[in-house]
């Protein structure tokens, strides 16, 4: 995907940094342009669930996108991957989710799989993406669900190391009984920096890395 043009879509302003960061690491010569809808994302935290306006409003952002010469479109939320699959068939660019290489790794690699978020309404889409894949591959699992509070409200106010230190915690303590423990939301992909090595007792998989290294192949 060399000379190409990669358009991420947003809903937190945070990932904008990590991705300029990660991006120019990991997909060297592609030019990136970022679109942020905060406001998609507060919608459906106050509605508590994904809605048809959510989809449409996805879609005319990567209606945007295609017009203005994008090569892909990555939606970097994992709580609007779901809408994708209603956006895909209205355009001819590939369109894809923050989460579907982690999704696929995690069954891959897990059957007790451990799923740690800072945003509520990321837990449920993240566990039927696994419980697809899942079924998709023939396989059984079991996910445990864990929502650490504060965190997200930390790193948004600026209080990274807040941040990190809660779901660092979340996480040694999730390894203890799953084979592998996925961090739901690109945001989280930071706390990999605070938990070395030597302190993983199971893999732990971040989608940033996955998904562009996903970007980078097409």
């Amino acid at each position: 995907m060399d000379d190409k043009q990669l358009v991420m879509i947003h809903t937190v302003s945070p990932l904008l940094d990590v991705f300029n960061r990660l991006g120019g690491e990991l997909l060297p010569g592609i030019g990136l342009t970022h679109i942020l809808d905060e406001p998609l994302l507060e919608r459906v935290r106050q509605r508590g669930h994904l809605a048809p306006e959510d989809s449409a409003r996805l879609g005319t952002h990567v209606a945007v996108a295609e017009q203005t010469g994008a090569d892909a479109v990555l939606v970097t939320c994992s709580t609007i991957s779901p809408c994708v699959d209603d956006v895909r068939p209205e355009v001819s660019v590939p369109v894809i989710k923050i989460d579907e290489a982690m999704i696929a790794e995690a069954v891959a690699k897990g059957t007790k799989i451990g799923v740690v978020a800072t945003n509520v309404t990321t837990l449920e889409p993240t566990r039927q993406l696994l419980q697809a894949q899942a079924d998709e591959a023939n396989k059984k699992i079991e996910v445990e669900l864990v929502l650490v509070e504060n965190a997200l409200a930390a790193l948004l106010s600026g209080d990274g190391a807040t941040h990190d230190h809660l779901v660092k915690k979340a996480v040694l303590e999730l390894e203890e009984c799953a084979d592998v423990v996925v961090l739901a939301q690109a945001t989280m992909a930071r706390v990999l920096d605070v938990i070395p090595e030597s302190d993983r007792q199971v893999p732990i998989l971040s989608s940033t890395h996955l998904a562009l290294e996903r970007v980078g192949g097409l």
